[in-house]
């Protein structure tokens, strides 16, 4: 095996929706999209779409990216800012519980991580979108390579939900996913400067995630 060849086999493992990172469990509101009628397998693939333009593009790339860059004490401090940015309560504890699991994924995995992750994990600012770019960093992907394993990974993530809600089928995800690769080689090539700060306005999905629903599937 070539030394070029190993990240790419890492991220293709890594971005698999079967990979236990935490959000194995999340369907980002599309579960109760779905139900309100707000979302249906035609439109489905332009919901992804659009998810990925704000709510990954604004907001967990750029979390993501500090998680990949920093280290120590700054990086236990991005978390606490990240945590600062997240107002509604279900979402920062949803995504503190992904990144529980991402932590227990890279234990068992023998993965070591950052000291400033494990400080924020203590502290319980762990968010997931962080560690899971302190994660990809220490299996040896660089930042353009983590960014795309990210994307390519909610993307399939909602997809593979999108199946076992029964709207999808295996087919229709493949065709949907190459549909979207040039979106998601655009908006995974777009690295955020060292001073950036996540953003994001995704009121359609944030409604969906926090709405309580007996019998649901997905935690959110």
């Amino acid at each position: 095996m070539s030394a070029e060849s190993l990240p790419v086999i890492r991220a293709m493992q890594l971005a698999d929706s079967g990979f236990p990172s935490g959000v194995f469990a999340f369907s980002w509101g599309l579960e109760s999209a779905l139900a309100d009628g707000q979302v249906d397998r035609h439109s489905l693939c332009d919901w992804v779409a659009t998810e990925l333009r704000t709510r990954w593009h604004g907001f967990d790339r750029v979390a993501l990216a500090g998680g990949h860059r920093l280290s120590g004490a700054a990086l236990a401090a991005w978390c606490e800012t990240i945590d600062t940015m997240m107002p509604v309560e279900r979402l920062r504890r949803d995504s503190v519980q992904a990144g529980e699991a991402l932590f227990a994924s890279a234990r068992a995995v023998r993965i070591a991580l950052d000291p400033g992750a494990t400080e924020a994990e203590r502290a319980g600012t762990g968010h997931f979108p962080v560690v899971h770019g302190d994660f990809l960093r220490a299996c040896g992907l660089d930042l353009p390579t983590a960014l795309m394993t990210s994307a390519y990974g909610m993307a399939r993530g909602a997809f593979s939900a999108a199946v076992r809600l029964g709207v999808s089928g295996a087919i229709a995800t493949q065709r949907d996913l190459l549909a979207l690769a040039p979106l998601l080689a655009e908006l995974s090539a777009d690295i955020p400067d060292d001073d950036a700060l996540p953003s994001g306005f995704m009121p359609l999905s944030d409604i969906a995630l926090m709405r309580p629903r007996d019998g649901r599937l997905f935690i959110n």
